[in-house]
């Protein structure tokens, strides 16, 4: 009678172990290999299949003898004749592996945000964003994972889904600048909406805990004041942006292509207030830091992926040119 008792307690004990790995494991392959929401119905499915399998495979008569047979060899004879020990075996092989899946899951998704950044860095926006829903599958809370998904998007104009990902960055951290500072940008460039982007901003600025960060807001918010009409409290924010990129410039910081974009803001803002000759003298200085950064060796014609910095440097090296152009036909 016990014996019979626990060859049933082995057989249940076997499939609901089983079954939990076998799920499990798919799931790992999910989240790692294939970050499709439809291929978890699917893993499940296939879970459900490989679990009936196992029924009617191991808990036969024939896998149990099989399974004996394995226990003469291994001395585990003692172990399945004790339900005790089968249920605590079971239970703690199902814990090991659960805590494997705890431990190593963030350790997976740094990896695949690492490869995403690198892909994100070369131009690869679609690998990129491969990788970093690979890490999200794996660790969904984390900002700054979801602040570069949402920078694939954005360079690859899919404005609404970066608009999204940077709003799901700010949730999870609200004290995270740089998603404020690109908010923002999109608020303008993509929605033409200025206030918005002004309370996004201004949310950010008082985040920001550094004089980059600080004036990388700065000169959208007087971008923004632009937009609005504002050309003078676009020139008022400026003088602050302009304080702090010559300070990090003397300490040896590259904010070239920051500096241009400064000065092309400026001397837009310089045009509305139809001030010609303080206006070319800001789109010289704009095209002067471009220039710097588009005649760099990371933007050489030889570099297969330019880097999103380089393809701004070029535009707006065409722009100030053109500008200028206008004025005296000779840039």
């Amino acid at each position: 009678m016990t014996t019979d008792r626990t060859h049933k307690l082995w057989d249940w004990l076997t499939f609901i172990a089983l079954a939990m790995i076998v799920y499990h494991v798919l799931v790992l392959w999910y989240r790692w290999l294939r970050p499709d929401p439809e291929f978890l119905d699917f893993s499940t499915g296939i879970a459900e299949l490989l679990a009936i399998a196992s029924l009617l495979g191991l808990q036969t008569e024939r896998g149990r003898q099989i399974i004996l047979r394995v226990d003469d060899s291994r001395a585990l004879a003692r172990l399945l004749n004790n339900p005790r020990r089968i249920c605590a075996t079971a239970w703690l092989a199902v814990g090991v592996f659960a805590l494997l899946v705890y431990v190593g899951s963030p350790q997976a998704a740094q990896l695949f945000r690492r490869q995403g950044v690198t892909a994100l860095e070369s131009g690869g926006y679609s690998t990129a964003i491969r990788h970093f829903q690979q890490a999200l599958s794996l660790a969904p809370r984390n900002a700054r994972t979801h602040y570069n998904i949402a920078s694939a998007y954005e360079a690859l104009h899919d404005y609404e889904q970066a608009i999204a990902e940077y709003q799901i960055s700010l949730e999870i951290d609200d004290g995270f600048w740089p998603a404020y500072n690109n908010l923002g940008r999109l608020h303008v460039r993509s929605q033409d909406d200025p206030d918005a982007a002004l309370a996004t901003l201004l949310a950010g600025q008082r985040r920001a805990d550094n004089p980059l960060g600080q004036a990388v807001i700065g000169k959208n918010i007087a971008w923004a004041y632009l937009e609005k009409g504002l050309p003078r409290a676009s020139l008022a924010a400026l003088e602050e942006v302009t304080e702090n990129l010559r300070t990090l410039q003397g300490q040896g910081v590259s904010v070239e292509i920051y500096l241009a974009e400064m000065h092309q803001v400026e001397a837009q803002a310089h045009e509305a207030l139809e001030k010609p000759t303080d206006a070319r003298r800001a789109w010289q200085d704009s095209l002067g830091y471009a220039l710097a950064v588009a005649e760099s060796e990371s933007c050489a014609a030889g570099v297969s992926h330019l880097p999103p910095d380089c393809l701004d440097a070029f535009r707006w090296v065409a722009e100030a040119r053109e500008r200028l152009a206008e004025e005296t036909g000779d840039p």
